[in-house]
């Protein structure tokens, strides 16, 4: 066997957020919302950077998918490559920054993940966000989000995802088919404190 070699790096990780909700229906009511990837947009609410979301399924590891979003005036692409899906259980991916194909994974990653725990009658419903430094520029992209405040907006978005899915969970769960609205604030705060 032929030694390994390479170079090592030590990964410097800019954000880790995790929040989690219980939801008022069975995980595969849960999983049905969390595995439609072209409604996470619309579960991430109207804040949210990321507009619309193109993908033809099914959910599998090693199908790739691209997120059309715009913060402030730029509009820009990003690729994401789903990486694990346990059905009813897990789903993780990871998305990277628009650059050329070759570049890919330089400019930083960000790794995503649903996970699934059912819990009495309902489902614990976990999200999660990993943010993964540049191979260059991690001083500019420390900045840029210390001065934008990301971490605080994307935990938002994090916990809008988290209750936008409960409230349509537990609507498909009672047989209610209804359009979209957002958490109200208070919902949000009484669920983080339980």
């Amino acid at each position: 066997m032929a030694p390994v070699t390479g170079r090592t790096r030590e990964i410097a990780m800019l954000v880790d957020i995790t929040e989690n909700v219980l939801v008022d229906a069975p995980p595969a009511t849960v999983w049905a919302l969390v595995t439609d990837i072209r409604r996470h947009p619309e579960f991430a609410g109207p804040k949210s950077i990321t507009k619309a979301v193109e993908f033809d399924g099914p959910v599998a590891p090693g199908r790739s998918f691209v997120a059309h979003e715009r913060f402030g005036p730029q509009r820009f692409d990003a690729p994401s490559d789903i990486l694990a899906v346990d059905p009813e259980r897990e789903l993780r991916w990871v998305s990277f920054p628009p650059m050329k194909e070759r570049n890919r994974g330089e400019g930083g990653r960000v790794f995503w993940r649903y996970g699934l725990i059912p819990e009495g009658g309902g489902t614990r419903l976990e999200h999660q966000m990993q943010v993964i430094e540049p191979r260059k520029g991690a001083g500019s992209l420390r900045l840029f989000y210390k001065v934008c405040r990301l971490p605080k907006k994307q935990r938002r978005g994090i916990l809008t995802s988290l209750c936008s899915i409960k409230a349509e969970a537990e609507r498909n769960k009672s047989g209610h088919h209804l359009a979209w609205h957002p958490p109200p604030e208070k919902a949000l705060q009484r669920e983080q404190h339980t």
